[in-house]
């Protein structure tokens, strides 16, 4: 392996890979995504276990998308069985204990985000509330603004140090640690590129959310609404999981 040095301008081509590849297979990577949301949501409704089990997973399934990506790439579709794939590789034992650190830690820093910012429970509660007027409900939704942007704050970079980690251990065999510390190093060392690659998305989110609410209201959709959005948030899904091969490759070379 050998680490490589992105620019700012290469978290855009990241981007753009993403979206090249849902413009060529936009059904299945759609399909792909909306498989894992659906394995993920039967796990989640276990008791206790269930989110446990989802962020342990989460790892094994990044360096299965990139699978899915070096398949689309290749002139293949995406599968199922390219998903899994790294769960069925031999270096499964040691992404199952990168998904357990990844719980772990994900659960203290959501642990430190609920003590400095207790009232997100709340918010939920009133916005759940069907009698709640329309000042609490302001109020309400203005406080899971801010408790997100915090969670999302203490989470990413926890994702930056983890982010190439699945793949290091899926090609090379490294050890845990070792995947660990040339992730962190490959991650932060371009973060600039990180950081406009992240901007990319949520500009993109926001343009696809601006023109999906545009068509909403001039079609007047109403309570079928979920018809157009749903179909279009898996697309944007699918091409952001088929950009995560190229932000990993931008910053190592694995045929070094």
């Amino acid at each position: 392996m050998k680490l490589r040095v992105a620019t700012p301008r290469d978290g855009v081509q990241w981007m753009l890979s993403g979206v090249h590849m849902a413009r060529r297979h936009a059904l299945g990577l759609a399909g792909l995504f909306g498989l894992q949301i659906f394995a993920l949501a039967l796990l989640l409704g276990l008791p206790w276990v269930g989110p446990v089990l989802v962020a342990a997973l989460l790892p094994a399934l990044s360096a299965g998308w990139v699978d899915v990506s070096t398949a689309v790439q290749a002139g293949g579709r995406p599968q199922p069985s390219q998903l899994i794939g790294p769960l069925r590789s031999s270096a499964r034992p040691a992404l199952l204990r990168l998904g357990a650190l990844n719980a772990l830690a994900s659960f203290l820093l959501l642990m430190l985000a609920d003590l400095i910012d207790p009232g997100m429970a709340d918010a939920w509660a009133t916005m759940r509330d069907s009698e709640t007027s329309a000042e609490a409900t302001l109020d309400a939704i203005g406080a899971l603004q801010q408790g997100m942007v915090l969670r999302a704050a203490l989470l990413v970079p926890l994702a930056l140090t983890l982010w190439h980690a699945p793949v290091i251990l899926v090609r090379t065999g490294a050890g845990l640690g070792k995947a660990l510390f040339i992730s962190a190093n490959a991650s932060w060392r371009n973060l600039g590129a990180f950081v406009v690659f992240g901007v990319c998305w949520l500009v993109a989110d926001l343009v696809l959310s601006l023109v999906l609410a545009g068509l909403l209201a001039a079609l007047g959709l109403g309570q079928a609404a979920m018809l157009l959005v749903l179909p279009g948030a898996m697309v944007f899904s699918g091409a952001f999981y088929a950009s995560l091969k190229a932000s990993v490759e931008g910053c190592i070379d694995f045929e070094e």
